[in-house]
């Protein structure tokens, strides 16, 4: 009895091992793009610049005493500083999030600070930055941002003033003409064009990251409750319908999302350093997951943003917020950016 006992436990840890390795099989390995210098230990997103090379916004919220600022990083992983982000005069600071290039090449930057963010629009020559100016300000959690048809959208992942027993998460919509609009974080704000309460009660985080497709659908995430939208929008730039387009794993909390050509949507899970797939059928496929690490080798270490650059899906790596159901355990060095080969 004790021997048929054995057996069967035997069979039964085979076939769970088998099954776990089976369904890991399809999981990708992750690579070191490049090692970021000790100005940036808090990398966040991404754009290309007109130049092709990548710009990287860094708040820095891990050490307070180094100022916000922009990388940008070559095709082959070089890194050098491009400019410092000119603070905010009441707080003396500036934390760097969001960044969108236009098709004229005016980046526009989500400058995150509680109830002072500001949307910037900064211009640059030859890396040079020649001016700054304010297209809005008082935001309470300016995040992402795209650039769209002469528009910028951006994301706030919470709205206090909304709130009743739930966040509420909020798009803003602004013309790359306005200048200066103060924003009031409610219903009255003219340029907020979608808002989204947050269900999930473990993680009470709103809206975050967001991108277009090519028919100029806007895709948006909400971090909390791991799901992406899909939003119509009409030629003024308003919201027309809205759908649930994505439900991911509830414990990922979703960040930076990216498209290919194909339409096919990359999403960086947060919570659980993962990356995920969302194909043009919506079906969901798991790239990559890791454990806690260092991400010395490459490894995702909290995964913030990401683009597809060059062939690679290229991935910042947050590795600060240590909470309940993260996986991250502590803030560290090397300060890193990882990348998949989407060719392979």
């Amino acid at each position: 009895m004790n021997l048929l006992k054995i057996s069967l436990f035997a069979i039964v840890f085979f076939a769970l091992t088998a099954s776990t390795t089976a369904q890991n099989k399809h999981l990708l390995t992750t690579k070191l793009f490049a090692k970021l210098p000790d100005i940036c230990p808090t990398p966040d997103a991404f754009d290309i610049a007109p130049d092709g090379s990548l710009t990287l916004s860094c708040p820095n919220f891990a050490d307070k005493t180094k100022p916000g600022v922009l990388m940008s990083i070559s095709r082959d992983g070089k890194v050098t500083k491009l400019v410092e982000i000119p603070v905010l005069a009441s707080t003396g600071k500036s934390n760097p999030m969001g960044i969108a290039y236009d098709d004229q090449g005016a980046l526009y930057l989500c400058d995150n600070q509680q109830n002072k963010g500001r949307l910037l629009r900064m211009v640059f020559n030859d890396n040079k930055l020649i001016s700054t100016e304010i297209v809005a300000y008082g935001f309470n959690s300016i995040n992402g941002i795209r650039y769209n048809n002469g528009y910028v959208y951006i994301t706030q992942t919470n709205l206090p003033k909304l709130k009743k027993d739930k966040v509420v998460g909020g798009v803003y919509c602004f013309k790359t003409t306005e200048r200066d609009i103060r924003v009031n974080n409610d219903r009255s704000d003219k340029n907020l064009i979608y808002t989204s309460v947050t269900q999930n009660l473990k993680r009470q985080v709103g809206l975050d990251g967001l991108v277009f497709n090519k028919k100029g659908e806007l895709f948006v995430g909400n971090l909390g409750d791991a799901t992406i939208y899909k939003l119509t929008l009409n030629a003024d730039g308003k919201v027309e319908r809205d759908e649930v387009y994505a439900k991911l794993p509830v414990n990922s909390a979703p960040d930076g999302i990216n498209i290919d050509d194909k339409g096919n949507l990359y999403v960086a899970g947060f919570a659980q350093n993962q990356i995920f797939k969302v194909d043009t059928n919506q079906n969901i496929e798991l790239l990559a997951q890791y454990p806690d690490n260092d991400g010395a080798l490459g490894g995702l270490d909290q995964p913030a943003d990401l683009i597809v650059y060059n062939g690679k899906l290229v991935i910042s790596n947050f590795d600060l917020m240590v909470a309940k159901g993260m996986i991250n355990s502590k803030h560290s060095k090397p300060y890193t950016i990882s990348y998949l080969d989407l060719n392979e």
